[in-house]
Order: structure tokens, then sequence, then C-alpha cells
């Protein structure tokens, strides 16, 4: 009869003693098996009666044959015992932990539990609630930044890491446009660490420390604060009002006297115009007026955020570009009136560049895939009546 192994799978994220009813049942009847002498539940199962031998020493390390693992423990399983309970190491697995794990993959085929010596199943012992895997993240940067972590890690300022925030944040976005879950998922991931390696360098501070409960405890309260229709008796009609009650809310909360103070100025040319326009929209400010169309043009036929368009596009065109300071604001009023133009077609002025810059990126790579397959060597300089006969022509819109 082959011995029957089952692995107690648990969480040091979970209190000791803290574990699932089959879990209990099955450790005080079984008797139990570790390799791991700092275990944290090991004293709560002794005391709740469980009978636990622990394989310390070079026994605790020992790497065999999968085929006479069931022979190496026998020594360590008292008389007769059919069954046995293997606790794993749930932070550091021995080489006894990895080796019953990989066992525990391999079903054995119905009808062939007799041939086999050794048959492993796991039970997860310790059931977590959702985002207690953050745990384990706050865990190792902790572990990264104390002394004998790791020495660029230990080195990292708010100012030096600021770079790599806007970096990380921009590569899930990326991974949004293409639609890959995936590599959202992983780039997520290092946006995290950015938020939970400031809020480790913060908790350094000499003066005013705070650490990452801070962080979530202020924004738990701030959900709360700014969803009153959720938590308390606020009633809303549609997303329209939630949208009207958080900026109020914000307002209130902030004391804030102008609709343009918390607007981030570093953030993208096109995005900044966007928000302001959004922001002054928020208070009744006409297109007309934030966009003003200049006189020169005031007898065009098109009238409104359209016409200031059309004038400023003419205006540009004659703008000599060896004035410099002339030449920027005549830019800067195009891009604007743009940005303006596209809020007015509910379109985000930020995401259609963007998209126009893929395409783009896909035709140049395109032309040049056709320069190489022409003899050319991109990048090297081609004619410029060359690059036309070579370049694509631009896709036709969905739909």
């Amino acid at each position: 009869m082959p011995l029957r192994v089952t692995m107690i799978v648990t969480s040091p994220r979970v209190a000791p003693g803290i574990l699932t009813a089959p879990a209990w049942d099955l450790l005080r009847q079984l008797p139990v098996l570790t390799a791991s002498p700092a275990h944290p539940q090991l004293d709560a199962l002794r005391a709740a009666g469980a009978a636990v031998t622990v394989i310390t020493g070079e026994d605790s390390h020992r790497e065999t044959a999968d085929e006479k693992l069931a022979a190496w423990l026998s020594p360590h399983v008292p008389p007769d015992a059919a069954r046995i309970a293997w606790l794993a190491d749930p932070v550091a697995p021995s080489d006894l932990d990895r080796q019953l794990d990989r066992l525990a993959q391999t079903t054995p085929p119905d009808g062939d539990e007799a041939a086999r010596d050794l048959i492993v199943d796991t039970l997860l012992a310790t059931a977590e609630l959702p985002g207690s895997a953050l745990l384990d993240a706050v865990s190792v940067m902790d572990r990264l930044r104390s002394p004998g972590g790791c020495p660029w890690d230990a080195e990292q300022t708010h100012e030096s890491l600021a770079p790599y925030l806007i970096e990380e944040t921009y590569e899930a976005y990326q991974a949004i446009e293409d639609g890959d879950l995936d590599e959202l998922r992983e780039e997520l991931g290092d946006v995290l660490m950015q938020v939970l390696f400031h809020a480790r360098v913060a908790a350094e501070r000499p003066e005013d420390p705070w650490d990452v409960d801070d962080v979530a405890t202020g924004l738990a309260a701030k959900l709360i604060r700014r969803h009153p229709h959720v938590f308390a008796d606020v009633i809303v009609d549609g997303s329209a009002d939630v949208v009207t009650n958080w900026n109020a809310i914000k307002a209130e909360e902030k004391g804030r006297v102008s609709v343009t103070e918390g607007v981030a100025l570093s953030q993208p040319a096109l995005s900044l115009a966007a928000k302001l326009l959004r922001r002054a929209s928020g208070i009744g400010v006409p297109l007309d007026v934030a966009v003003p169309v200049p006189v020169a043009a005031t007898d065009q036929a098109v009238s409104g955020v359209e016409g200031a368009l059309l004038s400023i596009v003419a205006d540009v065109a004659t703008t000599p570009l060896s004035s410099s300071d002339d030449a920027e604001r005549a830019v800067g009023d195009l891009l604007f009136a743009a940005v303006a133009w596209a809020r007015a077609g509910r379109v985000d002025p930020e995401q259609a560049l963007r998209a126009r810059a893929r395409r783009f990126r896909d035709q140049l790579a395109a032309a040049e895939g056709a320069a190489r397959a022409d003899s050319a060597a991109p990048p090297d300089p081609l004619p410029a009546e060359r690059w036309r006969t070579l370049w694509p022509s631009p896709s036709p819109p969905a739909g």
C-alpha cells in the first residue's frame, strides 16, 4: 500500500491557528511532519494536540529520487501509518517541500495508485482575504531597503524615483492600448512597486514619517467620503451626478478657490490643455471665450471653435518661423484650439495624437521594410522622392 502524504499549505499572512476546518480535522487525526522548525503554525498545532515531528539538520535538505522518497520518509513515519500530513514552509520551502510539491502536481492514472510507493496531494489550510498578497510585496520592499538588502534600492530618494513612476505608468498605458492584459498585469505590478517604494522611503524620514498603511488608510477614507451615494444617504441620478459630487467634495476638502488648483502642470501638454478646458467647462465658461476667434477672422463663414481653429491655422501658416517667439505662440494657439475642437467632439486629444503617432510608426516601419527589400539600406537617408514611392497608403478608418 502506498504512503499517502497530504501537503498542508498555509500562508504567513494568516495568524497562527487560523486554519480551515478540514485542515484542523486532518492535522488532529494524522501524524504531522515538517522540515521547518520555525514554521509559524507550529506552536498553535502543538497547543491544539497535533503530533508534529520536525525533521532537522542534513535530513531536511535531502535530495533524493522521487521513487525513493517514500522509503526515505519511512523511518520518520509512525509504524503502520498509511497516511501523514506534511507541513510545508510558507516562506522558504525546503528541498523536501519542493519534491513533495512536484509529486503533488503529477496525478497518477486511474487504477495506477497501487503501483506507486508515494501518493501526494495538497490541502490549502488557510483562506485569505482579497488583497492579502499585498503584504508580501510590502515585506519584500522592506527587506530591500533594510540593512543587508539591496545597495541600489537603499540609495533611492523620492526625486531619483520620480522618472520611474512616469515610465512605469506609460508602460501600463501602452499595455492597455495594445490590448495585452497579461502585459498590463505585469506593468501594474511595476506601478505598485513604485507606490511601495515611495511609501518605504517616506517611512524612513526623521520628521513626519508616513508609510504604506497611511497611504492605504487615506485612500480608503477618501473613497468613502467621495462616494456618499454608496456609503451614506445621498441619491444620484447617473454618473454625471457622481462626478459633480466628487468635485464639490474635493473642492471643500482642499479649500480651493479656483478650478485651476490641483491641475498637475507636469502632465503632457495635450492632457494639461484638455484638463483646464474641462475645468473651465465645469463652471460654464463657453468655448468661444476659452478659444476666441481672432479679430481678422470674424467674417469667416465658420464660427465657434471650428472658426477659431481655421483662423489660427491660417495665422500659423503666415507666421515666419524665424520669429521664434511669435511662432511658438502661434503653434501654441493652434494646438490649444485643436484640443478645444477635440473636446467639442468628445475626443481625448492625447489618445487621438497617440493613435496617429502609432499609425505613423507603422507606416514608417513598413516603408523601411520596403526599402530594405529594394536593396536600400535604412536608416541611411534616401532621397525624398524615393520615400514618397515607398510610403504605404494610410489604412481606411475602422467601420
